[in-house]
C-alpha cells in the first residue's frame, strides 16, 4: 500500500509538472501571441493638415493588418522634435524626410535610415522625384508628393473687380496697387516666426540654381552687393508694403482664417495648405496661378519640392512591417486618394491631378518648369533654414537691406562645409 501510495503521489506530481509545463507553454504562446498583436510602429509625421487623412489610412492598413498597430503622432514644430529626438536616440520608426536637405543626407551618412534602394514600392515613385533621395547610389527614402508654391486667390474679389491674373512682377505689383485703391488687402502675409519665408522662397528659388547654393555652402558666395540679393531684399518690402497692416505678428492658421473670410485678395502658400482652406470654408471660392517671381512669364519656375517622403529608422523594432505600410502608403491608390485629398502633386506614377485649382501648377512642374526648395541645399539644414527666416522677419521690421544681406552671407560662412 505504502509503495503504492507513492507511486501515486510519484504520478501526481509528474502530471503537475507535465501540467505545469503544459501551463506554462501556454502562457508563453499566450504572451508571444500578446506581443504580436501589440507590434507597434510609431508613424511621425508634422503635416497637421495630413492628419485626418492618414488617420483613416491607417485605420485600413490595421485592418488589413491584424497584429501591427500604427501610432500616428503629430507635433508643432516637428522638425526640430524630431532633431532633438535623433539626438537623444529616440528615433521613431518612420519619419518624414525631405531628399537633398542636409539633415537627411547626414542621418543616412551615419546609418541612422533603412536602405530602401531594392524594395519593391520604391519603383512606383517616379524616378526623377525619387532619385532625389539617392546618396552615394542608395536611397534611404521614398517620395508621396510633392508640394508647390503659388499665390491663391480670391476668385470673387478677382471676377467682380475684373482683375486678370498678373503673369509678371511688375503686373503682380500692379494688381496689388489696384487692391489697394479698391480698399481691399491685396496681400495677406503670415510673417510672424517660422511663416516669414513662405513668400521670400519663391524669389531665391527664381534666382539661384544648384550649382549657387554649393558655392555658399563653402562660403564663397558673396551676398552683399550682390544686386540679385538686392533685387530679392527689395522685392521683399515691397510685398511687404501691400500686406495687412500686422503681418509681422501674424501666423499661418490666423491668415487662412482670415482668408476664407474674404479679409484679402492674395495669399502666397503651398498647395499643402489647400484642405485647410476648404475645412474652414467649404464655399470659399479660390484660385492659384504660378508665383509671377520676374519679369519674364516664360522663365518662371513654380517653387517646390518633396512635400510628403517617409524614411525608417534602422532602429526600428519591426523594419518590414514598417516598409509594408510604407508600400501601402505609396501605392497607386492611397497616392490617389491623398492628391484628390490634399491637391498635392503625386509623386507616385501614373496618379492624377484632379483638383482643378492646382491643374496649372501641376503642369509647369510636369514640364520640368520648377525649381526644388533653396533651403534643402543648405548645409546648415534646418537650422540654417531658422536662422534665414529669423534674419528675414528682422529686415521687415528694420528695412536694413545692408544689415540683411550681411547676416545671410555670415550665415552661409558659419555654415559652411
Amino acid at each position: 500500500m505504502k509503495n503504492h501510495g507513492v507511486k501515486w503521489v510519484s504520478m501526481m506530481l509528474m502530471a503537475g509538472l507535465v501540467l505545469g509545463g503544459c501551463g506554462a507553454k501556454n502562457n508563453a504562446a499566450e504572451e508571444v501571441k500578446g506581443s504580436e498583436a501589440e507590434k507597434k510602429i510609431e508613424f511621425f509625421q508634422w503635416k497637421v493638415e495630413a492628419v485626418n487623412f492618414f488617420d483613416e489610412k491607417i485605420k485600413e492598413f490595421e485592418a488589413a493588418n491584424p497584429g501591427v498597430k500604427i501610432e500616428q503622432v503629430n507635433v508643432p514644430d516637428g522638425p526640430a522634435v524630431l532633431k532633438t529626438r535623433v539626438a537623444r536616440g529616440d528615433i521613431p520608426d518612420i519619419f518624414i524626410s525631405y531628399p537633398i536637405e542636409q539633415d537627411y543626407v547626414l542621418r543616412a551618412q551615419n546609418d541612422y535610415l533603412l536602405d530602401l534602394t531594392n524594395e519593391e514600392f520604391v519603383k512606383n515613385i517616379i524616378p526623377e522625384v525619387q532619385d532625389r533621395y539617392l546618396i552615394d547610389g542608395k536611397m534611404y527614402g521614398v517620395a508621396l508628393s510633392q508640394n508647390a508654391m503659388g499665390v491663391i486667390y480670391n476668385k470673387k474679389m478677382f471676377a467682380e473687380n475684373k482683375i486678370e491674373i498678373p503673369q509678371t512682377w511688375d503686373e503682380f505689383v500692379a494688381t496689388m496697387e489696384k487692391f489697394k485703391q479698391l480698399g481691399i488687402t491685396p496681400i495677406l502675409m503670415p510673417n510672424a516666426t517660422a511663416d516669414v519665408s513662405a513668400f521670400n522662397m519663391n524669389l531665391l528659388a527664381n534666382s539661384f540654381d544648384k550649382a549657387y547654393w554649393e558655392k555658399a555652402n563653402k562660403g564663397e558666395a558673396k551676398i552683399e552687393g550682390d544686386p540679385l540679393w538686392e533685387d530679392i531684399a527689395k522685392k521683399m518690402l515691397v510685398a511687404y508694403d501691400y500686406a495687412q497692416k500686422d503681418s509681422i505678428a501674424t501666423k499661418a492658421d490666423q491668415i487662412n482664417q482670415r482668408f476664407v473670410n474674404g479679409e484679402g485678395a492674395m495669399y502666397v502658400m503651398g498647395t499643402f495648405i489647400l484642405p485647410q482652406l476648404e475645412k474652414l470654408n467649404p464655399e470659399f471660392e479660390y484660385g492659384m496661378f504660378p508665383f509671377p517671381a520676374t519679369n519674364d512669364k516664360d522663365k518662371n519656375l513654380v517653387l517646390g519640392g518633396v512635400d510628403t517622403g517617409f524614411t525608417i529608422s534602422s532602429q526600428a523594432k519591426y523594419p518590414e512591417e514598417a516598409k509594408k505600410f510604407l508600400a501601402f502608403l505609396t501605392s497607386k491608390e492611397s497616392a490617389q486618394q491623398f492628391s484628390d485629398y490634399e491637391g498635392s502633386i503625386s509623386a507616385v506614377k501614373d496618379v492624377q491631378m484632379n483638383k482643378e485649382q492646382v491643374k496649372q501648377i501641376a503642369e509647369l512642374v510636369k514640364e520640368g518648369r520648377s525649381s526644388n526648395w533653396p533651403n534643402h541645399y543648405w548645409h546648415g539644414g534646418t537650422g540654417a533654414e531658422n536662422d534665414f527666416r529669423k534674419y528675414s522677419q528682422q529686415f521687415l521690421m528694420s528695412r536694413d537691406s545692408k544689415a540683411y544681406l550681411k547676416n545671410l552671407n555670415d550665415m552661409f560662412i558659419m555654415y559652411k562645409e
